[in-house]
């Protein structure tokens, strides 16, 4: 899974647009620990050429609430084993792709159930890398409406390096061909190959402290390594 993501380093995702053909990043302050509900610059495609939009994070969906009181929540991720059958994801798999740059990730590690230690993950070879996300258009696309679309990262099987961490990991797009085949392919097969786990030596996973834990801290502590 992923519940939390570092984007501080802009002219690391500006490269990696600037691998799609794309120039423009916005101008803004570095975050260290995104939460769901928050927006993201994610990658769509228009006619033939990748652009930029902001998305909240999140797809909301109706449930009960412990007194049974209906409830929104946000469902910041999406299992590659159910987003072509589960009724929340496959209306929006065929057509509603998206790419999601960032620095980094942070994963928990568990010990019967409690939490051991925080990690900081990056992409071994370079600063930044692409996330493979699906997303639901707001229902209300009148000019004076304040909603946005909502975008959720599609995650695989972790692979053996990850699954020390957690049984979960993002699909991680390593390539030029692979980010703009997500956005642009259509057929179910092709779509499948592309959400497989990212090899053992593709990620670099650093021990960071609990102080990311609390998702309104901020800043350069979240992703400094125990007892630098």
């Amino acid at each position: 899974m992923c519940g939390r993501m570092n984007i501080s380093d802009h002219e690391g995702i500006r490269s990696l647009l600037e691998s799609l053909g794309m120039e423009v990043w916005p101008s803004q302050q570095p975050r260290y620990n995104v939460a769901p509900t928050q927006s993201l610059d994610v990658v769509t495609i228009d006619g033939d050429q990748p652009v930029l939009t902001t998305m909240n994070w999140g797809i909301s969906m109706k449930a009960k609430g412990a007194k049974g009181q209906p409830i929104t929540r946000r469902i910041p991720n999406s299992r590659d084993d159910k987003v072509w059958t589960s009724y929340l994801w496959r209306y929006l798999i065929p057509e509603q792709r998206v790419l999601i740059p960032v620095n980094g990730f942070y994963e928990w590690k568990r010990k019967n159930k409690k939490l051991v230690a925080a990690y900081h993950i990056t992409a071994a070879d370079k600063p930044a890398m692409f996330f493979a996300g699906i997303y639901r258009k707001p229902k209300d696309t009148g000019a004076d409406t304040a909603e946005r679309p909502e975008v959720s990262i599609v995650t695989t099987s972790a692979n053996d390096a990850m699954s020390n961490v957690h049984d979960r990991m993002p699909v991680i797009l390593s390539s030029q061909n692979a980010a703009m085949a997500w956005i642009q392919e259509n057929d179910r097969e092709s779509l499948d190959e592309l959400m497989q786990p990212a090899g053992n030596d593709a990620l670099v996973f650093t021990e960071v402290s609990d102080y990311v834990n609390k998702s309104t801290n901020e800043g350069p502590e979240c992703t400094e390594a125990v007892g630098s």
